[in-house]
């Protein structure tokens, strides 16, 4: 009976232990994109400035990069609500 008992335990803190490591990673995986957020954010506000200054000269490179970081900022908030939604 004692024996049972002991394959229960180890069996709950193996699981305890798994899970662990997944929430460890959920939130591994939401510092990264919370970084790659941050530095889109930056790069869109700069390059929004800089495409602001060049709209009226017809060099539009910078509304490409502006928009490129806008892409990643969606992609990346609609990657940190799937991790957060299925947190709950």
């Amino acid at each position: 009976m004692e024996k049972k008992d002991d394959a229960i335990k180890e069996e709950e803190e193996g699981r305890f232990a798994a899970e662990d490591i997944f929430r460890y990673f959920r939130l591994g995986i939401f510092i990264i994109l919370m970084l790659l957020l941050l530095v889109a954010t930056f790069q869109f506000y700069f390059f929004a400035m800089d495409a602001i200054s060049k709209l009226f000269k017809s060099e539009y490179w910078s509304l490409v990069r502006a928009g490129f970081a806008a892409c990643v900022i969606a992609v990346v908030i609609y990657f940190l609500r799937a991790v957060i939604i299925k947190e709950k």
